[in-house]
């Protein structure tokens, strides 16, 4: 058993944005702090399942006919988001898919970190090709 309470409890002052609980099954299991600066959308091969231990998350998410939806999770809820679809877009514009990689990692965090360190170092990759609205890096 796993107590995420308590967890949370005795190592909420020892980490940043992001850290892992656990990594050896087939699920990868972590705890965000907070809402982060990250605008672009970006896509799971594998279902998402988000509990809102405080607090209240909006999380931003296209359906699999393009349309732009909102998810308010409150604290004590969970939502499971299936696989593949993208999530927590922040452009306005439009939802044209700006870039696209494929990582595979042995701790999300590096994999994050990676796919946005590309994205943010090269403005023609933030350039949408439909609308030509520019990511702020």
């Amino acid at each position: 058993n796993f107590n995420l309470k308590q967890w949370i409890d005795e190592n909420r002052g020892d980490w940043g944005q992001r850290r892992t609980i656990w990594e050896d099954s087939d699920f990868i299991a972590f705890v965000t702090r907070g809402p982060n600066s990250r605008k672009d959308f970006h896509i799971d091969p594998g279902d998402e399942i988000f509990y809102q231990l405080e607090g209240e998350l909006n999380l931003y998410y296209m359906t699999p006919e393009s349309k732009r939806e909102l998810a308010r999770i409150k604290a004590g809820e969970l939502f499971l988001l299936p696989a593949y679809i993208p999530h927590s877009p922040r452009r306005e514009k439009c939802g044209n898919k700006l870039y696209e990689t494929t990582l595979s990692f042995d701790d999300p965090t590096d994999a994050v970190k990676l796919a946005t360190e590309r994205i943010r170092s090269d403005e023609k990759l933030r350039t949408c090709r439909n609308c030509g609205e520019v990511l702020a890096a």
